[in-house]
Formats: C-alpha cells, structure tokens, sequence
C-alpha cells in the first residue's frame, strides 16, 4: 500500500478528524539500539502486545523478536504518544519493516483493528544514528613528478585510425623514413599492426558487451550469466503478449475455439471486434493468428473492465517505479461464483 505516491496527501488529516483509528508516524532508535520508540499520528487509545509487533527484513540479521510494548501517554497536545518496543538483538545496515497486526490465529498478517491499515507499517534502519566508514584519501605532500607522456590520438578504434597513428608516431621518431608506398616493409609492418590493433579493439568491444546482462547479445552469454546466480535458463518459446479484452457481461470461452488476429485493413467493409471464421475466409483479408496460452477455461468478467485503486483519501496519485502492490477499490468476490 505504501507502494502508492501521492502528491496531495489527506490520508493523515483524515485519520485526525475521524479519531477512530491511529497509526504510525515515525521512530527513534535507542543509542544501544535495542528499544525502538516508536510515535503515533493520533491520541487515539491503543493496546498492543509483543505478539502484534512483527520486524520483518534484514540481510545478515533476521527473524527479530519483540520482547516488551508499552504505551507512553502525554496529557498535553504538542507531545506525541509513542510505542515503546523493546526487541532481542539489534539489525544489521539494511532496511526494516515495522508491522502492527492483529495476532490472533485465524488471521495472523491482518493490519491491527485499531491501526490504519495504510499507516500500519514503517520503514526503518537499525544503523541510521552510526558513523560513516568512509574513509576519505589522504592528500599527497610529495606528488609524483608529471610524466611526459606521447600526444596520441587515443580515439583510434579501427583499422585506418590505427594505421595513421603508427605512420605519424614513426613520422615523429623516424623524420628520416617517409617511404609510403605498400610494397615497402615499414609500410607492411605498420599495416600488419594496425590489422592487429583493429581485431583486439572489436575483440575487447565484444567481452565488455557480454560481460554484463542487460548488454550482452548472445544468448550463450545470458545463459552463462544466469547460471551464475543458479538460474536454469528456458530455451525459448514463441512470442507472447498481454490481450485486453472488455465484455458486456460475464462469458465463459473454451480456448480451442478462440484466437486472436491482427488488424484486418482489407479496405472491403468492416469488421467488428468479435468475427466469425466464416467473416475471415470470405473477407479476402491478409492477418497473423495468434493462440491463447491457457489450456483452462477462459472466463471474463464485465467488472474486471476497469479496476480502479483504492487512494485512501488522497488525491492526484500514481504508482512507484517498481512498485508490487497496491490497493484496489471494491469488493473482492469469490471465482468460484460464476454468474450468480
């Protein structure tokens, strides 16, 4: 739910002006980093346990129990309540996730009854009152002296480039050889070398392509990359794509009787979006067939047309880059009850 960003946030005044439900503001972390004081948008009264608080996240350091609550009250307005959370062992660098859930057994991963469910979780790092271990370069009281190093042309990447700077690096240390014509040996040799420095630079050019994944263009490269990370790699299969299809009313398909063509540009009439193969042999069009993937029943459903998302409240709203979740608005309804 977090996943959703706003530019005009109501969420919190809402929550203030209800006072029904409370939630999670922001958190301070102990110097022992051990006690978690964790404060609240709202007075509202809570009451949680050490079982309703659940640490989730970390690298090195998971599986982080909370051993104590308890709720520090203040009866003036300008001080926040706050969650004092006492937990077992301190985190690691990485970042944590701070859940307040109901507990009980039938629905354990269930937001608190008396929590927002939007205001629910908290993101949060163990180490973010430590130092930096940076460790800045010293400058040098006594610098190397300055090198003279040859004017080349460090540009040269192919076989012509190449050849002319060898002739005039030669041209520089040999004033006295000015033979150009190609039966000459020095001739000869600088086209040998350049022949030479053109291969390796093609040469270097493909390894630093296939080194990487998201460069690499040969499908031996991917495969190699991805048994690194122990990753089985398909061999491939024929393209496929996501096909939108919007319905009047709930419809049940069976798939070997349904594909899926492109647009028909025949010039001779119209065709609307559902045709017949009678419409298709008769139409004298030109167009590519394409299959559904699932061999189960197809069923589509009139309310999927559109599925909106649930703001909370909030206004002018989109979702993260590579964002995973979001609320949706309505009622989930079960699958099983088709047309009812």
């Amino acid at each position: 739910m977090r996943d959703l960003a706003c530019t005009d946030p109501r969420r919190r005044e809402i929550l203030q002006r209800n006072q029904r439900l409370n939630g999670l503001d922001y958190l301070d972390i102990s110097a022992d980093q051990r006690v978690l004081r964790v404060y609240l948008i709202d007075k509202t009264p809570v009451s949680v346990t050490p079982e309703q608080i659940r640490i989730e996240g970390g690298r090195k350091v998971r599986n982080i129990q909370v051993t104590r609550v308890s709720l520090n009250r203040s009866e003036r307005l300008e001080i926040d309540d706050y969650l004092e959370v006492t937990v077992d062992r301190p985190g690691d660098f990485s970042t944590y996730t701070l859940k307040v859930i109901a507990g009980d057994g039938e629905q354990p991963d269930i937001p608190h009854p008396a929590f927002d469910p939007y205001y629910s979780t908290l993101d949060f790092s163990f180490k973010v009152g430590c130092p930096g271990d940076l460790d800045c370069a010293t400058a040098r009281h006594c610098p190397e002296p300055a090198r003279q190093e040859p004017d080349l042309n460090y540009l040269a990447r192919d076989y012509a480039s190449f050849r002319q700077l060898l002739l005039d690096r030669l041209a520089l240390v040999m004033p006295d050889w000015k033979e150009r014509h190609v039966p000459d040996m020095g001739v000869a040799l600088v086209e040998i070398l350049a022949y030479v420095g053109d291969h390796l630079s093609y040469y270097q050019d493909a390894v630093a392509t296939e080194a990487y994944l998201e460069t690499a263009r040969l499908r031996t490269s991917v495969r190699r990359h991805a048994r690194l990370v122990d990753y089985p790699m398909h061999e491939g299969c024929n393209a496929r794509a996501w096909v939108c299809v919007e319905t009047e009313s709930n419809v049940q398909l069976k798939p070997d009787s349904l594909f899926f063509t492109t647009r028909l540009d025949s010039g001779k009439g119209s065709f609307g979006p559902l045709l017949s193969r009678h419409d298709l042999e008769t139409g004298n069009v030109q167009f590519l067939q394409f299959e559904p993937v699932s061999h189960a029943q197809i069923r589509l459903y009139a309310d999927h047309n559109e599925i909106a998302f649930y703001t909370w409240g909030q206004q002018e709203c989109c979702l993260d880059k590579g964002a995973t979740e979001a609320t949706l608005y309505g009622e989930l309804v079960d699958a099983c009850d088709d047309d009812k």
